[in-house]
């Protein structure tokens, strides 16, 4: 009887499986380290500027999740069951490729990290990327949603080519780069939505056709693994045989995984995108109706007056004739206004859902007023003009900015 249990217990995969399991000290050790430098940065934002603010509780909670579901894939068993069956590595590069990019992204990691240089440095790092047209065209360039789509695309169909994929089974350093590869890329085509460049609701709509084309080429390698009738990784099919399948019942699980769940995963994506997308002209017709009934003016009326009520005293329309007439458009892109497509500065559209103001200011309104009316009182060295903008000018072109949400 005795030896019959411990039969069963050597012959039971998953009991065999959390027996055997160790974390692997380098996953551990990268991702303990990330957690704690973005609870660093959140903590210093929180202690300047409020607690909620520059970082919100509702972004640090998407981050909280994107490192639970990097531990999930590279530290828990899953990481050990994936040495052996093809379907559990798929599943671990569906999470770093799918799931935790979004999340990562929307916890305003790049904030966070900030602030845990000193005022000083953050300044000096801010003027360097503005100056340095190369890098930001570069960077402007590998976040453009379609080849950020590109690179990812090249990314996922890389790495599961057989020779690729057996090199990243043999040596660590290739596994390290493998995942980095699938998170990273992954970001770059999240950046792009997250921190559009224009119109928000354009970039959720951009981010649905390039989350579809997505879809598709991943959905399109599953189905090649799901379909085929020889085994692409000999080298990955060892293991299947203790779990009770064949190599190819293993990759064609696998396939499946790729093709079914994770194509499900960039529908529910895609889902969020189009909710967010439809949102704010429901908030905006409500403003409007609401604006009809108390004022008995037009909704388009009703629509200007509510935006430039953010800013007192401030005007959208003429902050919008400013824009133009004093030439910001020349530095900055800033939607809305013809010609204001300038890449030396930041863009300017979306500024009220930021956080900081030239690295240092809460984005108060008032603020944003006294950095454009005199900028190196803040700042000293940046490269902000002071145009002489007085303080109704400024106002207005706040109020325009402000409306641009």
């Amino acid at each position: 009887m005795m030896l019959s249990s411990v039969s069963v217990v050597s012959s039971n995969p998953w009991l065999a499986l959390f027996r055997d399991w160790r974390p692997d000290a380098g996953p551990t050790i990268a991702i303990m380290v990330v957690a704690l430098l973005y609870a660093a940065g959140v903590r210093r934002v929180w202690h300047r500027v409020g607690r909620d603010r520059g970082v919100r509780r509702a972004q640090a909670a998407w981050f909280a999740g994107g490192i639970a579901v990097l531990a999930v894939a590279l530290v828990s068993p899953l990481d050990r069951m994936g040495e052996e069956l093809f379907a559990a590595h798929m599943t671990q590069h569906m999470l770093l490729a799918i799931v935790a990019p979004p999340l990562l992204m929307l916890g305003a990691p790049e904030l966070a990290l900030l602030w845990l240089l000193p005022a000083s440095a953050r300044r000096r790092l801010a003027r360097a990327v503005n100056r340095t047209t190369l890098l930001r065209r570069a960077w402007l360039a590998a976040t453009a949603p379609a080849v950020a789509w590109l690179v990812h695309a090249v990314a996922i169909w890389s790495w599961h080519l057989p020779r690729l994929y057996t090199l990243a089974l043999r040596s660590d350093a290739a596994h390290a780069a493998e995942h980095l590869s699938f998170v990273g890329t992954g970001a770059l085509v999240w950046w792009a939505i997250v921190h559009p460049r224009g119109q928000r609701r354009t970039a959720y709509a951009v981010g649905i056709l390039t989350l579809f084309a997505t879809a598709t080429q991943t959905g399109i390698l599953g189905a090649l693994l799901t379909l085929t009738h020889r085994v692409w990784i000999p080298a990955q099919s060892a293991g299947a045989a203790a779990w009770g399948l064949t190599p190819i019942e293993d990759q064609q699980l696998a396939g499946l995984i790729m093709w079914v769940p994770g194509g499900l995963l960039y529908v529910v994506a895609m889902a969020a995108l189009f909710l967010a997308w439809i949102e704010s002209p429901s908030h905006a017709r409500k403003r409007a109706a609401r604006a009809v009934l108390a004022v008995g003016v037009t909704a388009a009326g009703a629509c200007s007056r509510a935006a430039a009520s953010a800013v007192p005293g401030g005007d959208v329309a003429r902050g919008k004739t400013a824009i133009a007439a004093m030439g910001c458009g020349a530095c900055h892109t800033v939607s809305g206004v013809p010609g204001a497509n300038g890449e030396v500065g930041p863009p300017l559209s979306d500024v009220a859902r930021r956080s900081i103001i030239a690295g240092e200011l809460a984005n108060t309104p008032d603020n944003m007023v006294r950095w454009i009316r005199d900028p190196q009182a803040i700042e000293a060295n940046t490269a902000m003009p002071n145009l002489g903008v007085s303080d109704q000018t400024a106002r207005d072109i706040v109020a325009y900015l402000y409306s641009r949400q």
